[in-house]
């Protein structure tokens, strides 16, 4: 394109659109703006929307029961992709689950590390139910042991409370940090 039609398509955007530049954004006249940093915006009318995808693969064989999980988010500013290996064991009242999580894209020299966890879980009843949960990660080289009380209101998974202590142990840093996490998940 030569230089005099750039300038005509230009000159004929201004007085059409009465847009005003500033900086890397356009401001047409409905004030709606578009600028590198929210093209995502403009194509879903969401600047915080995010997808997640997540898929589970399962196999049971009485009490004990192994699989792998795909979990993945996309955002406007970021993309994330885990593996999980996991195995459980369930008989009655307790049971065992312990994982393996690792995130997907990592730089060569860390790539393998992912977090290790292991976690006996006791039901007091169908409504309460009692969880340690003790975590590793080889990355940050940080260990957690958190203690989870859960209450589910229902006989299904329509409402959860969920309430943990949990202390942080890491190589790195000296202090050891203690967390409260309160969590409620609702199904519609």
């Amino acid at each position: 394109m030569d230089m005099k039609r750039f300038i005509l398509c230009l000159l004929l955007f201004v007085c059409f659109c009465t847009a005003v530049c500033a900086e890397d954004e356009i401001y047409l006249q409905k004030d709606f703006h578009i600028s590198p940093q929210n093209a995502y915006e403009y194509m879903n009318k969401d600047p915080y929307s995010k997808q997640s995808k997540s898929f589970k693969r399962e196999k049971k064989r009485g009490n004990f029961s192994y699989g792998t999980k795909y979990d993945s988010t996309i955002a406007p500013d970021k993309y994330s992709q885990t593996n999980t290996l996991f195995t459980t064991y369930q008989k009655n009242k307790f049971s065992i689950n312990t994982s393996y999580k690792n995130a997907t894209f990592t730089p060569l020299n860390q790539q393998g590390k992912g977090t290790f966890s292991f976690s006996p879980e006791y039901k007091i009843n169908s409504h309460i139910s009692l969880q340690s949960i003790y975590s590793t990660s080889f990355l940050d080289k940080n260990k957690k042991n958190e203690v989870v009380f859960s209450l589910k209101p229902f006989k299904d998974d329509r409402m959860n409370f969920d309430i943990g202590a949990s202390q942080i142990y890491s190589e790195n840093t000296a202090p050891t940090r203690s967390q409260v996490n309160f969590s409620t998940k609702f199904k519609f």
